[in-house]
């Protein structure tokens, strides 16, 4: 009997029509490295007493379901574009073919649903997961490795067949980044001395529990957006240092780019530093770490913006 191996596992997505109702046709068959995406319905213990003749217990019952996990994902020059539209909304595209340049802001009223299946051929068994929001974004910039993003997601239901709801899955071209490409700007000048940075993007997601027969959650709703993170440079000046000192607000971006053409960029247009200790832990060099927070900014009508250049249309993302 075959066992389920993960790299004969699929990732299958589309986005949804009507909230909860996973559409016909082909879907996308996207590049990941991890998922952990799935339906948990704990079990709750019946403290009820009178049932039997010792002090043994009664049987347990079946709570909520909820459908929550995380997507690793390879940040890529056409698929990541798909996972950015669930987390922030559609984007606004301009540009003609072959070069196109999606804008995605932070703070939508509202945000997309998709469907996501996680196929075990192997087995065969296909995990399909309706009403999916991306909730949170870690993305991490060093100097060398691949360059990989975490999804967080929530959605409202799960169900197992042995058979794919995907149709004849669709792939896009598959370019990585990777973290060489990577680049961190202060007030569009490159920012000397990093050596790492983290950013964190949170939608602030509240899964919405109301008394239903079928016991799956209402839906998912987005609260108060955040971004926070931390940079970490070597301590070669007082750039910021003095702006953490001053609490005064800076723009910082941070991008993987193969080209002019072919990039993403996250900018934060109003970002504050919490004043960071230059610690001496030996005869090496010495670093600082900044945690920072971004908030809205008045000009930009928004906390951050996500710039995707390739060659994908607009319809893609729509």
């Amino acid at each position: 009997m075959p066992r389920a191996i993960g790299a004969n596992c699929r990732l299958l997505m589309i986005p949804e029509a009507t909230y909860g109702t996973a559409p016909a046709g082909d879907w996308l068959r996207m590049p990941f490295l991890s998922c952990d995406l799935g339906a948990e319905q704990p079990l709750l213990d019946a403290d009820v007493i009178g049932v039997g003749s010792s002090r043994d217990p009664a049987a347990p019952f079946l709570d909520t379901v909820t459908v929550q996990g995380q997507a690793v994902v390879p940040v890529d020059l056409n698929n990541i574009g798909h996972w950015l539209r669930l987390l922030l909304g559609a984007p606004t595209t301009t540009g003609t073919s072959p070069n196109f340049i999606h804008s995605f802001g932070s703070g939508a009223a509202a945000l997309p649903s998709n469907s996501i299946e996680i196929g075990y051929p192997d087995v065969p068994n296909y995990d399909l997961c309706t009403g999916v929001r991306a909730d949170t974004l870690e993305i991490d910039f060093s100097p060398t490795g691949p360059a990989t993003a975490t999804f967080g997601l929530m959605g409202q239901g799960s169900t197992r067949g042995a058979a794919s709801a995907g149709g004849t899955p669709t792939s896009a071209a598959y370019t990585a980044f990777n973290k060489a490409q990577g680049a961190v700007t202060r007030n569009g000048s490159a920012l000397a001395q990093v050596t790492g940075a983290r950013l964190t993007y949170a939608n602030g997601m509240e899964m919405v529990r109301t008394i239903r027969a079928d016991r799956k959650v209402e839906g998912v709703d987005p609260g108060i957006a955040r971004a926070t993170g931390q940079i970490t440079a070597r301590f070669a000046d007082t750039t910021l240092l003095t702006q953490a000192q001053d609490n005064a607000p800076a723009e910082f971006a941070f991008s993987y780019a193969i080209d002019a053409n072919r990039s993403l960029t996250f900018t934060l247009h109003e970002v504050y530093l919490a004043l960071a200790k230059t610690p001496v832990e030996g005869p090496g060099g010495v670093e600082a770490s900044f945690e920072f927070r971004a908030t809205f900014n008045a000009t930009a009508t928004r906390m951050m913006t996500a710039v995707l250049k390739n060659q994908q249309a607009a319809a893609g993302y729509a």
